[in-house]
């Protein structure tokens, strides 16, 4: 019987060898007798971990996903501040993973066109942004019993705060720096500005301007806005 240590170190090893092998330059599929030869690991090895190299490029995904969803649960669990400060936080936590650049290059890697196709890879991601959500649904539920965002519906907009982060941060490089500039920006103004400062209307009209910076046609609606056209509709 092999230690549980060996089994271990064998699985790490082929997880490690199949993130080199996809973020190196190659012209064409991985083939799994190279990230075998990377692993130094045998067949029989491999799938006693794997039963494809599907199955092992979705175990990169959950691996990040995983990471992320630890992260932002974190954030909710800890329930520091205001609602809106712990949904800074929790952009935060997004962003933050650009900071680091071996978790970027992970991130790109589990973006990439081969781990995309493995079958089974819209589900896991559909089921890492469910998890993920989980905890932003929880704060703006915080901000609704509170009043801090009196018109949320959490559910609704937890899914379009996700997907616009998501959205921001694919491909991107130094929104660590870009999030910590607005952060400092909005600071500024709370406690210099000669009059008194709205920070929920502030922050929804800065994204608005991002997506206005999209193309002309995009715009967002904060949930007093929404409520709005509700009734009007």
């Amino acid at each position: 019987m092999q230690p549980a240590a060996d089994h271990n170190d064998d699985r790490r090893r082929i997880i490690e060898a199949a993130y080199r092998c996809l973020s190196d330059p190659h012209p064409g599929p991985i083939l799994m007798s190279e990230i075998l030869r990377r692993a130094q690991v045998s067949t029989r090895a491999f799938y006693r971990h794997f039963e494809s190299k599907d199955d092992l490029f979705l175990a990169l995904l959950r691996q990040e996903c995983d990471a992320l969803v630890a992260d932002v649960d974190r954030v909710a669990a800890a329930a520091l501040g205001t609602p809106a400060e712990q949904l800074a936080a929790w952009i935060g936590e997004m962003f933050d993973m650009c900071a680091d650049p071996q978790r970027r290059l992970q991130l790109t890697v589990i973006d990439s066109d081969e781990v995309r196709a493995a079958k089974g890879y819209r589900e896991t991601r559909a089921r890492a942004q469910a998890d993920r959500e989980r905890s932003l649904t929880t704060i703006l539920c915080r901000g609704r019993a509170d009043g801090s965002f009196p018109l949320t519906e959490p559910d609704i907009d937890a899914v379009a705060i996700s997907s616009l982060a998501s959205r921001v941060l694919a491909g991107q490089d130094g929104l660590s720096q870009h999030y910590e500039a607005f952060t400092t920006a909005l600071a500024a103004i709370e406690t210099t500005y000669v009059g008194e400062v709205d920070s929920e209307r502030l922050v929804y009209r800065a994204i608005g301007g991002l997506l206005q910076t999209l193309d002309p046609h995009s715009s967002y609606l904060s949930p007093n806005d929404a409520a709005d056209m509700r009734v009007q509709t």
